[in-house]
């Protein structure tokens, strides 16, 4: 059954192409990328660069027994199952007692992988070892079953040999686009996969975790969902593979051609280690959660938290403001309207930069903002000639600061807003303070404003706490080298602790601990200290609500996973 695929189902960062209608011209384009792994001056290769450029990194007994478990009791007489890379044959060596009707094929571009045990299994009724590349496999070969652990070769070796990306890409046709350039080898042999599958066939395909992250994974995403439902995603975090300190998935796919068929929902289960997969049929289902198909484009796969922010205990950070939540003021130009000394008589004391702030209540931290909206000193209007001067005479900055010259006297002044008692630095590191404003300092543009009316103090200590710490590390975004940034829509959206479902004794507690924390050095190891102390006050109210106990030193293992993926 062919299947036009010119209409997206959901919008997408990489566009299909429309010129590809049907699975011939699929099998057109798999069919060149032989070139890919497989030329007619087939290479010796040295041993040494043999695991590199074939990609090879065999899959664990335990998990490949796990594999198998997702659909042996599914099998049926006439089914068809095959594992396009079987390396030493781990996956299939679990289906050897399997009903003789059922069609085992295996390829392996790897010769010398092939040992007696496997040609003696090959030769069993039923079965096919293809020693070829998997390339070469015409897509009118369809299966009900796929289980594979594919190569995975980093697209920088995929320059020559028998994983030449450079032969490939010259007979990409239609679908060259669809595949981003820095694709790892394995994305090839997903994608080629799917189109052998049957309608309702079922690929369990075990692959590094980069695709969660990287932009290559976006293509996998898209023709996972555009080309059937993922049944379920078990994620494990670390150690997947021996010798390879990296994270992993297990792919459960199902192909499927009607779209009003295919799933709403996608199971996720997060594991640590393998070693988990051994309780599958009792430990791992209680580990799932559902994620929307809609969601699956965003979910932050890594990024997640022992807390239950549905838990009743918590309410939008909004919520807490006498007033809406806005960014500090923004000046005309830095370089002209900031000072760090108060030069001029109209400059404003101004809060600017986060790491002067050495405690978490503001002092005397200041920038000097030169706020006019009024009547201007002479000293003030020279200065502000000299800087419209050369202003118009920059030949590319300022342009949209000059047509404002150009077109309103009062180019100058600068729009005050109200300030607060609570300020947040919306770009982070590994300091993700709340700062006290007692003295209402205003605040530049790279600060929240907030103000709190109600238990300040008690407030003050739940927004330094590690589970909002928590919070908004999940809602901001990965800038690189370290940085992150929460945008303004998401920020007022975070859930915080409601302080109207403490107890009075824990509001008093959290009183006294907000007062200690204005004294406290934020880069000092007093900090640490300190929020562990709130967090212990806090703990205890969430465990009350919880079905899952927890602990500080897990929400401090939190912080740490989030910030390790950066």
């Amino acid at each position: 059954m062919s299947e036009v695929i010119s209409n997206p189902l959901i919008s997408a960062n990489h566009i299909w192409s429309i010129d590809v209608l049907n699975d011939q011209q699929l099998e057109l384009f798999f069919s060149n990328q032989i070139q890919l792994i497989s030329t007619n001056q087939k290479s010796v290769l040295e041993k040494e660069n043999k695991k590199n450029l074939l990609g090879q990194v065999f899959t664990p007994h335990i998990l490949a027994k796990f594999m198998i478990s997702l659909f042996k009791s599914d099998l049926k007489t006439q089914h068809k199952i095959l594992d396009p890379c079987i390396g030493p044959n781990t996956f299939l060596s679990y289906l050897d007692n399997i009903d003789s009707t059922i069609k085992i094929t295996g390829v392996e571009l790897d010769k010398s992988l092939i040992s007696e045990d496997i040609k003696g299994f090959y030769a069993k009724t039923n079965r096919e070892l293809i020693l070829d590349s998997f390339f070469n496999l015409p897509l009118s070969e369809k299966f009900d079953f796929i289980v594979q652990n594919p190569p995975y070769v980093r697209q920088e070796l995929m320059m020559f040999g028998e994983n030449s990306k450079s032969l490939a890409l010259k007979s990409l046709s239609p679908l060259s686009e669809i595949i981003p350039a820095k694709s790892n080898l394995y994305v090839y042999f997903l994608l080629k996969s799917i189109f052998h599958l049957t309608d309702n066939g079922r690929m369990i395909a075990v692959i590094y975790d980069s695709w969660l992250y990287s932009d290559f994974g976006k293509v996998l995403k898209e023709a996972f969902v555009r080309f059937g439902s993922i049944e379920g995603i078990y994620h494990f975090k670390k150690n997947a593979f021996p010798d390879a300190d990296v994270g992993a998935t297990v792919i459960d796919f199902k192909r499927v051609i009607n779209h009003k068929e295919k799933n709403k929902l996608i199971k996720l289960y997060s594991l640590k280690s393998i070693d988990e997969v051994a309780s599958y049929n009792s430990k791992i289902n209680s580990l799932s959660k559902k994620i929307s198909v809609k969601d699956f484009f965003t979910y932050r796969f890594n990024e997640e938290t022992i807390i239950d922010f549905k838990n009743g205990l918590f309410k939008p950070i909004e919520k807490i403001n006498s007033h809406p939540i806005q960014r500090g003021i923004s000046s005309i130009a830095n370089k002209y309207f900031i000072q760090q000394e108060k030069i001029f008589e109209e400059s404003i004391p101004f809060i600017k930069d986060v790491t002067k702030i050495c405690s978490f209540k503001i002092k005397q931290e200041f920038y000097y903002l030169l706020a006019l909206n009024g009547n201007l000193s002479e000293k003030t209007k020279k200065h502000l000639k000299i800087v419209k001067d050369e202003i118009l005479a920059e030949s590319e900055k300022f342009k949209a600061l000059k047509e404002q010259i150009e077109h309103n006297a009062n180019w100058y002044k600068v729009q005050l807003k109200k300030p607060g008692n609570i300020l947040f630095n919306y770009y982070l590191r590994k300091n993700i303070d709340f700062l006290l404003n007692e003295e209402l300092h205003f605040s530049s543009d790279n600060f929240y404003i907030l103000n709190i009316e109600d238990n300040l103090l008690a407030n003050f200590a739940i927004l330094n706490s590690s589970f909002t710490r928590i919070s908004i590390l999940l809602h901001s975004r990965n800038q690189g080298n370290g940085l992150r940034k929460i945008q303004l829509y998401e920020f007022k959206q975070i859930p915080i602790i409601d302080i109207h479902k403490l107890s009075n004794d824990t509001i008093n507690k959290l009183e006294t601990a907000g007062e200690k924390l204005k004294s406290v050095n934020r880069f000092s190891k007093e900090k640490a200290k300190m929020i562990n102390e709130i967090d212990e006050i806090l703990i205890d109210e969430y465990n009350l609500r919880s079905k899952i106990q927890i602990e500080t030193i897990q929400l401090n293992s939190d912080i740490n996973n989030i910030f390790s993926i950066d």
